[in-house]
């Protein structure tokens, strides 16, 4: 993908990335609550868990590989360290989707990182 390593980033597009980094947080903060309550099945939530971890991985990549002005480098840096850090959180519970202690720990962070 050489040609999407010379795009620039555009603050329109860096808000949707940041968009959609914050919206799968919120989405996995709810699951790991229903996790965390048992009010989900352990098949569900590990198969979700890992499609909202690529989600954010996957907009922490598109970001990472478009040049910002320097006007969008801070923002840009802050959310490549968003898309990491909620894609780790996802992968914690895609790791251990039916342990009520990493879900309430990972809600926790996810609801952080979804402001």
């Amino acid at each position: 993908m050489a040609c999407g390593s010379s795009s620039t980033l555009t603050a329109k597009s860096l808000q949707q990335q940041s968009d959609a980094v914050k919206s799968a947080a919120a989405e996995g903060a709810l699951l790991a609550q229903q996790i965390a309550h048992e009010e989900t099945t352990e098949p569900f939530a590990r198969i979700h868990a890992g499609e909202l971890a690529d989600q954010a991985k996957a907009a922490g990549q598109s970001l990472t590989m478009t040049r910002a002005p320097a006007a969008l480098q801070a923002e840009k840096r802050k959310a490549v360290a968003a898309a990491r850090a909620t894609s780790a959180a996802l992968e914690a519970l895609h790791q251990a989707p039916d342990d009520q202690a990493v879900a309430e720990r990972v809600e926790r962070r996810l609801k952080a990182l979804s402001q």
